[in-house]
Order: structure tokens, then sequence, then C-alpha cells
């Protein structure tokens, strides 16, 4: 299969290349490729070839939800992520009771490992129970706790080892010690924490090198006090960003992306409600009531988003942010976060051809996962 006569997001910015595709990968990158023999073409004119966008948080979408949701159902929406632009995710839970969440693990483990033409998974964000009651968002507080060594192995063992990023409190105790026993071998997200800096960056330290939903469920940014907004500042880590207007005001997303666009993964936090209309839809056992784009607890704590990432990146524009930027937040910068980069994330030779052909004023319009047209868009 060859893509041809478009413009093509590469290695951070626009070419006019063609790119063909043997198998699942891109097999070559450049200027006026010939057609072979029988090769497929395919005529992009007046249109883009982006990456598939990558979600490293998100609950769920259409109806259903990674922490509740029945093994099939989590197949399904696989299709319903990459129908809206998302070939790759991380599944994310919430805190759940414990003998819930190792049947949870077990359910996540199945989604990821059945046949799908949908939107690869590539492990568990798991998000709880590590969490500060301080901070605690939309977590349901009874089933919060400290880290806890044993307990994550259960954990981990029921997922088959496919928890790849733990979100946690550094300010709870063991937290540090935590991070030491599993750096290098699982990635780390500051998380739901009143940290201040010193803490934050004694995190780091350990071996964390993310950070989830920056600005939300964490301490302003103070001149004094610059807290986990102003570790991300200074140190080698990236930050999660809620785009979808609400989260995060459109004035602070601009100045986070002129500070730190390098560092930004655009996420939508997304619940069972995603794609969906209004109405009350549960999370992490918690009861969550959707008006138009606004989700929220019954106290009005807001909660997750009604969003996904495409959506988001195309707020992103519009917000003034160059499309380059926007783009990389929304693909090479998640893949790079989660050690994927020479998976997924650009279009280059060698990664799996997961990509998105975008007209001219950013409509979806054809999704291609391994090199496999999406039949359901």
């Amino acid at each position: 299969m060859i893509f041809q006569n478009g413009r093509v997001f590469s290695e951070g910015h626009f070419q006019n290349v063609d790119v063909r595709v043997v198998g699942e990968r891109i097999a070559e990158i450049g200027e006026n490729l010939e057609r072979q023999e029988g090769e497929e073409a395919v005529c992009i004119r007046d249109c883009m070839l982006l990456p598939g966008f990558f979600d490293v948080h998100t609950h769920g979408r259409d109806g259903a939800d990674f922490s509740d949701a029945p093994a099939k159902e989590l197949v399904r929406i696989r299709n319903s992520y990459a129908a809206c632009g998302v070939t790759s995710l991380l599944a994310t839970t919430m805190t759940m009771e414990e003998e819930y969440s190792k049947n949870m693990m077990k359910r996540i483990r199945e989604a990821i490992e059945a046949e799908s033409d949908g939107a690869r998974i590539w492990g568990i964000n798991m998000e709880g129970p590590f969490l500060g009651p301080d901070k605690k968002g939309c977590h349901d507080p009874q089933y919060l706790k400290e880290p806890d060594i044993p307990f994550f192995e259960e954990l981990d063992a029921c997922a088959g080892g496919h928890i790849r990023l733990i979100d946690l409190d550094p300010t709870r105790k063991g937290a540090m010690d935590f991070i030491r026993a599993y750096a290098g071998k699982k990635k780390f997200s500051i998380a739901h924490t009143g940290a201040d800096y010193k803490t934050a960056n004694e995190a780091v330290d350990a071996g964390a090198d993310h950070v989830t939903h920056l600005y939300n469920a964490m301490n302003g940014l103070h001149h004094r006090e610059p807290g986990v907004i102003g570790m991300v500042n200074d140190r080698p880590v990236w930050a999660e960003l809620i785009c979808d207007g609400l989260h995060v005001h459109p004035s602070v997303i601009r100045m986070t992306f002129g500070a730190l666009a390098d560092k930004i993964c655009i996420v939508s936090d997304s619940l069972s409600a995603a794609g969906l209309g209004d109405g009350v839809y549960s999370l992490g056992g918690l009861d969550v009531y959707v008006n138009g784009k606004r989700a929220a607890l019954a106290d009005g704590t807001l909660a997750c988003s009604v969003s996904n990432v495409f959506e988001e990146c195309k707020n992103v524009m519009a917000y003034g942010i160059p499309m380059e930027q926007a783009i990389a937040a929304s693909t090479i910068n998640p893949a790079k976060a989660m050690g994927l980069e020479n998976e997924i994330g650009d279009i280059r030779r060698g990664l799996l051809a997961d990509m998105l052909v975008v007209t001219s004023e950013f409509e979806l319009k054809e999704v291609y996962i391994g090199g496999k047209k999406l039949s359901v868009l």
C-alpha cells in the first residue's frame, strides 16, 4: 500500500512525501515513490497523513468503563476509540475495593490480549489506590491506601504484567521506597497530591518521570511555593494536560505550551459517557452527572471528561497553539513518555502503520491500524 500526494507529519513537521506500507509497518518514506505492480494506492491529495493518536489516560468511552465493564465490552470500545482517531491507549483504572480491583485487572488483561481491529491497548494506567485523600478528586476515599508492594504484586499478576504506569502521591508513607523498588521496570506518575516542590523533586530522583493531569488534583502554582507544577518546568518529566476547555482554562493551556510544549501529553481522562449524551453514569462506583461537556459528582466536583484526544487536539489549535505542537502532544510525546517511540507515535520507517488521514479542515477522514483501514469510521 502506498499513500501519495499529501502532506505527511513525520519527525515533528510536515513533509511532501509518499509513504509505503508493507504488512503492518511503514517500509519506506520518500518523494515521488513509484507505485509497484499490484500495490494499492491511496491518494491523499488536499489531506494530511498523521500518526495515530495515543491517549495515556482514559477510563472509557461509548458506554464502557475499564473499571467495571465486562471484558467483551472493553474489546468493543477499542473500535470506538479508533473511530475517533485514537489508535493507541492505556486502559486507566479507578480506586476500587481490593478484591474488585483484582478482578478488574483480569478483565482488562483479557481485553488487552483479545484479537481486535481497533485501538491498541499498550497496558494499564493504574490511577489509584495510592493517591492522596486531600486531593482525591472523584476517587472513593474509603479505598485509598498507602503504597503496598505485596498488594501491587497481586494486582500486576492479575493484569498479566500489563500495568505500565503507576499513579501515586509521593507524600504517602513508603511512596519513595515503592518508586525505587520498580524504577526501570514500571513508569511512575505523580498524581492526586499536595506535594511541595521538594517532595516532587525527590519523587523524580527516585524514578518518577510523569505527572498526571497537570493543574488538576494538585496545589496551584505560587511564586514562593511552586509545587509539582514548578518541578515540571525544571525537570525532564512528561506532563498530561486535559484540553477539553473545562479542566484547564485555554489561557493556561497557551501558557503551558509556551513553556513546556516538548513535555506535554494531551489526554482525555474520559469516562464511559464520552461519545454519548447527558445522563447519570458510573465512575469508580460513584455517580457522575453529565450535562453538555461537563461531568461532575453530586457535590459539584469536576470529574472526568466526555472528550477524546482528537477533539482536544483541535481545541488546542483553536486556542492558538501551532498545529505541529498540538499533533506532537497527541502522538510522539505520549509514545516517548511510555517508551514506545520505536513502535508508534510517528510516521517513520519501521514503525507500525497506525495513521490518520485528515482533511485540510482537520476533520477525520480515514483511520488505518497496522496498515488496515478501519471499517467502522
